[in-house]
């Protein structure tokens, strides 16, 4: 990894904290959460298991979830990040979910 790559990384790190802060606001103003993103885990007929991404007033809550067919709701999987944590996970798990979080929270912040 060379010296721009890290100068980089942390650039990007920093203003994914800037906007989940923002993104907090925001969630604490409308009394719901800020959705970062939605992945589609596996998809089987009319049912699904899903990963969904959310801020809150003080968090980033990463969620796995069942639903659809004749499965009812529900949680397999929950992970709560703090806004200095989170940005380190999704670097390091994903550069599409990744993007997908700066892109929405570029959308929401601008609204």
């Amino acid at each position: 990894m060379t010296n721009e790559q890290v100068t980089l990384d942390s650039w990007v790190l920093d203003k994914l904290r800037e906007r989940l802060r923002r993104a907090s606001i925001i969630a604490t103003r409308t009394g719901r959460p800020v959705v970062l993103y939605r992945h589609t885990i596996e998809e089987i007929d009319q049912s699904a298991e899903e990963e969904i991404a959310t801020v809150n007033e003080q968090y980033v809550v990463v969620q796995v979830i069942t639903h659809g067919g004749f499965i009812p709701p529900n949680f397999q999987q929950q992970y709560v990040f703090t806004f200095e944590q989170f940005p380190k996970w999704i670097m390091r798990r994903s550069n599409e979910l990744l993007a997908m979080c700066i892109d929405t929270l570029d959308q929401e912040i601008s609204d």
